[in-house]
């Protein structure tokens, strides 16, 4: 907790804390995966507008356990997919739902603008809500408890490099305020994609971003691509946002 606080809010949410450790209950798998399934299905939707009935590609950032691509993959079947997710539980949740797709690769890596080991810290009310960023854990850790889990980490032009990817239709990051550093990792192979992908990611508010100006310097080498430029105009905290570049038209309208 924060000293120059007034005690009693201090006290409260020492409180809060308490019972959340003591007796805050995280959803089983089954509750996990049925939340999941209500709540993607506007993502999903908008992906779907991007990404060609026949021979689409997508790239999923943070696939958790793979409700969004399974549901993706309900209407695209054929769509060829790379997955990212760091935490071990959910990477091999995903791992299993995709097992004998050959068009699906599910890897145990989190995307950045660096590669090498780090930690993600997971709260233990949310599995969709690990961080990677340290000073945002800093600012929840008075009412959320994180338990860290060692990862690995890889930037995706350096991927796509390596295993032949020149270009998808679309991507998804979902990355809790580490998107921004997903994106720059993307920018050199964004730069020769023709077409290049429609992306839907997770922006956050200046107030609450620990390096809003990088937000924005990574977007303005976005519109610098090609990419229209988004109203940045935030209704939510944490909000998503479409990113289009020129010249790409929706393959079908839901």
């Amino acid at each position: 907790m924060n000293p120059k606080e007034p005690l009693l809010p201090r006290v409260l949410a020492r409180l809060r804390m308490m019972r959340y450790r003591w007796f805050g209950r995280a959803p089983t798998l089954e509750e996990w995966e049925s939340r999941l399934e209500r709540v993607v299905s506007e993502t999903v939707a908008q992906s779907l507008r991007w990404i060609p009935e026949h021979g689409g590609s997508f790239v999923d950032v943070g696939a958790n356990v793979g409700i969004y691509a399974e549901r993706v993959l309900r209407d695209r079947p054929d769509a060829r997919a790379w997955l990212f997710e760091p935490v071990r539980a959910h990477y091999e949740r995903c791992r299993d739902r995709f097992r004998g797709n050959p068009n699906v690769v599910v890897e145990h890596l989190a995307l950045g603008d660096a590669s090498g080991p780090t930690t993600i810290w997971k709260p233990k009310h949310n599995p969709g809500g690990n961080v990677i960023d340290e000073e945002i854990v800093e600012r929840r850790r008075g009412f959320m408890d994180f338990r860290p889990e060692a990862i690995e980490c890889r930037v995706f032009a350096d991927y796509a490099r390596e295993h032949g990817i020149d270009r998808v239709d679309f991507v998804k990051s979902d990355t809790e305020g580490y998107d921004y550093r997903v994106l720059r990792g993307m920018l050199p192979f964004l730069g020769p994609c023709e077409p290049r992908p429609v992306i839907l990611a997770e922006l956050l508010r200046e107030d609450i971003h620990p390096d809003f100006a990088g937000q924005l310097d990574v977007l303005e080498r976005m519109y610098a691509l090609g990419y229209h430029r988004v109203d940045l105009d935030f209704k939510e905290d944490v909000q998503d946002f479409l990113f289009v570049p020129e010249g790409r038209q929706a393959v079908c309208e839901r």
